[in-house]
């Protein structure tokens, strides 16, 4: 290869040059504008909170999307507040009067989708019949959380409905005008799945107008402190931990994201003479063990003296209470935040579920 008419086998380049390769001659020009990444100056969109860069970015991308009416995909793993996002979006819009209704796509069977995405009529199995989630989500926003879980069948039927602007009801009921904004979410890479044929393209194109990726917890651990101060600013009563706590809490990987901490806090704000245990847990790691044995007895000592402060009486009702709620929520974590599901695995019926969560102020739903 010559540069600028003298043969080199290794060069930097720095400035316009040209390149003779053969016969072939390329003209070298570093680009000298600079891209710019923007930055949103809050450290909160909505209810999703992060001071981290990439949340920073992620909030200036959300918060052009808001004012539009365009669709939205959001990707990130399970737990990381895709469903918070798009219920942000929803109320930073124009919709914000209207409905948010979300359709839970991942846990269903395909007949289960069409009937809660398009309504169904009247049948043996169905006496009632019942719109669909495009006309009770009419003049707001349909979350879509786990949508490449479609068939194909139904993508082709949410592409025509996106397209159309109406979809055809069940039955002899005819067609129906939409007017609903779709924010989709996904655990998958959406373009890895078109290339791979298991995701319409065309459909990926009508959706990802606006395409996001929110961050795991395990990249921004410098948003840990400001969640776990304001989960506790959240909870009336809750005692504050120490700032050892939450560096602790800071080093873990957090697989399961803002959920598990949540999960977590909330275990450790109701039975606080369990919270070594639990720390130790979410960090993998024995907290009596060679080594720490110092930091867990710091933290063993802090939280006992908090229960030990209550009358017998009140001490006992937060250990009923607290394992009641520790119950729960672990079936909760395991069952993906779906109460039907947990229900099942703790052999209680949905309702009881549903009333000893309100009852313990647990925020959950059969939307996961």
């Amino acid at each position: 290869m010559r540069i600028e008419g003298v043969q080199v086998l290794e060069a930097k380049l720095l400035d316009k040059v040209r390149l003779a390769v053969g016969r072939t001659e390329l003209r070298f020009e570093p680009e000298r504008s600079e891209v710019q990444w923007p930055l949103s100056p809050h450290e909160h969109f909505g209810d999703a909170l992060g001071r981290s860069l990439v949340m920073r970015r992620l909030f200036a991308l959300l918060e052009r999307a808001a004012p539009t009416d365009s669709p939205v995909i959001i990707e990130g793993d399970a737990g990381a507040g895709k469903e918070v996002l798009a219920r942000s979006l929803h109320m930073r819009s124009p919709r914000a009067e209207g409905p948010f209704v979300v359709v839970e796509l991942g846990a269903s069977s395909e007949p289960l989708m069409e009937s809660d995405l398009f309504g169904h009529d009247v049948s043996s199995t169905r006496p009632v019949a019942r719109p669909g989630a495009f006309e009770e989500a009419s003049g707001g926003t349909l979350y879509l959380d786990e949508v490449s879980e479609l068939s194909n069948p139904l993508q082709a039927r949410l592409l025509r409905a996106l397209e159309t602007g109406e979809i055809k009801r069940p039955g002899v009921g005819g067609t129906a005008r939409i007017d609903v904004r779709v924010v989709a979410s996904t655990q998958r890479d959406l373009e890895a799945e078109v290339k791979a044929g298991r995701f319409r393209e065309d459909l990926y194109f009508k959706l990802s107008v606006f395409r996001v990726r929110v961050p795991p917890l395990r990249e921004r651990p410098e948003d840990v402190p400001l969640l776990v101060r304001t989960f506790e600013a959240r909870s009336p009563g809750a005692q504050r931990l120490s700032d050892q706590t939450v560096e602790m809490l800071s080093r873990h990987d957090w697989p399961g994201n803002v959920r598990e901490l949540r999960y977590v806090l909330e275990r450790l704000a109701t039975f606080p003479d369990l919270g070594a245990s639990t720390v130790s847990r979410a960090l993998g790691k024995n907290l009596d063990a060679s080594g720490d044995e110092s930091s867990g007895a710091r933290l063993r000592a802090e939280v006992t003296s908090q229960l030990l402060a209550l009358p017998y009486h009140e001490a006992k009702e937060r250990v009923l209470e607290s394992f009641e709620k520790t119950y729960l929520l672990e079936h909760l974590k395991a069952a993906g935040g779906v109460v039907t599901r947990a229900a099942q695995r703790a052999g209680l019926p949905r309702q009881s579920v549903h009333r000893m969560l309100r009852r313990l102020g647990v925020q959950a739903g059969d939307e996961g």
